[in-house]
């Protein structure tokens, strides 16, 4: 039987999506001249999502123009009208492309994306903001920094209907003392502006000395200050709940090795569902270390870290799952850069700390879940192989450390 997702990837990171791109270009009378490939997202059971990079031409003059294209269906309201996505088939799969920044689930891409806009509108003044792309993953959210004379601001950029509860939470939690970045002013088309944190992103001390002055009580004072409230916000499923997902993922991005990550996944679910993950607590929902901002002196309950970041899963949950997902993604720094020395050592220290709160068996099953999810993540970009390879090791060993 044919598998969808295994298809969908094949094709958005084939050879064969110029006709794609050129039908997307037409209606702005250009023609695609190159391409590049910058992206592919692959949710499994939601669909896949890829960025190209298109050396256009307008008449005999080139131009960059950055085209998205995904095998999900667009939100009803973005369709018909000016503008909006085109819809099309191409080798028997059913595409929705558009010219970023008119993601058809973000609608406050294009405001985000536009210096004078922003310029008027978050800092008041005439003079266009200078911006930058933090982040952008299609049909789910981006992030930009806009940098003005009157300072910094983050935009995060959201679908339909989310911007609200977002700024919500970010209030909620600012009220319990949480280093959360402050709105500044009412979403604005579904972007939350954000005030800058102050603070580097933990995988720069990592890489420095191993972020020795973090110590695994400082990241539990850190959860443990989630506000009561929190639980009785809408769960979502921890990494290591939808292991065989991200096992069937990994196989995708690494079919010369599916049977093994396929493996990896039941065997982490069957001792997933036999493991204590403990009490229902509030939790993050993804901390990791580029959710984690750390200044240069430790003060008080929370040591070094001055900054909580994406705060948009915070919710009912386990410990357990937070923990493993600031220790599995540290100790899979290596694989991004040879410069991580630090991280192995920095992973356990964290581990040994952690083990005094969870049930150590658990953490480390869900340490070897989140590994796995990470493998993916590791061809995204067209890396090596031997990228994803190394990280499904790394999951091989948290669940074999098992007691």
């Amino acid at each position: 039987m044919a598998d969808p997702g295994r298809e969908a990837v094949a094709l958005l990171t084939g050879p064969r999506m110029g006709p794609v791109l050129e039908q997307v270009l037409r209606p702005a009378g250009l023609d695609a001249d190159r391409w590049t490939l910058r992206r592919v997202h692959h949710r499994p059971g939601v669909g896949a999502s890829a960025i190209f990079d298109v050396a256009a031409l307008d008449g005999r003059r080139r131009v960059a123009e950055v085209v998205c294209v995904s095998t999900t269906a667009p939100p009803r309201e973005a369709v018909g009208h000016a503008g909006g996505p085109l819809l099309v088939e191409h080798e028997g799969l059913a595409l929705t492309a558009w010219r970023h920044p008119h993601d058809p689930w973000l609608p406050g891409l294009p405001w985000a994306t536009s210096p004078e806009a922003v310029g008027r509108t978050a800092f008041d003044s005439a003079v266009a903001a200078e911006l930058t792309a933090v982040s952008y993953r299609p049909t789910r959210r981006a992030v930009q920094r806009a940098t003005h004379d009157a300072g910094v601001r983050y935009l995060k950029v959201l679908r339909r209907g989310r911007a609200a509860a977002l700024h919500g939470r970010l209030r909620m939690l600012l009220d319990a003392g949480l280093p959360v970045p402050a709105p500044a002013g009412e979403p604005v088309q579904e972007v939350v502006v954000l005030h800058e944190l102050p603070g580097a992103p933990l995988a720069g001390a990592v890489r420095d000395d191993g972020a020795a002055a973090l110590r695994p009580e400082h990241v539990l004072a850190l959860l443990e200050a989630l506000p009561a409230a929190a639980a009785e916000l809408p769960r979502r499923p921890s990494w290591t709940d939808r292991v065989l997902d991200y096992g069937h993922a990994a196989a995708v991005a690494l079919p010369e090795e599916r049977q093994r990550a396929e493996r990896l996944a039941a065997a982490v679910e069957d001792a997933r569902r036999a493991t204590d993950p403990g009490p229902p607590v509030p939790v993050h929902g993804d901390l990791y270390e580029a959710n984690l901002l750390v200044g240069p002196a430790g003060r008080g309950r929370f040591g070094p870290l001055t900054g909580l970041l994406d705060v948009d899963s915070v919710g009912p949950g386990h410990r357990v799952d937070d923990l493993a997902c600031l220790v599995a993604h540290v100790a899979v720094l290596p694989t991004v850069s040879d410069r991580y020395g630090h991280a192995p050592a920095t992973a356990e220290r964290l581990l040994a700390g952690f083990d005094d709160v969870v049930d150590p068996a658990a953490l480390r099953v869900r340490c070897a879940g989140v590994a796995l999810s990470l493998v993916a993540g590791a061809r995204r970009s067209g890396g090596p192989p031997d990228r994803a390879r190394r990280r499904l090791e790394i999951a091989e060993r948290f669940l074999a450390a098992v007691a």
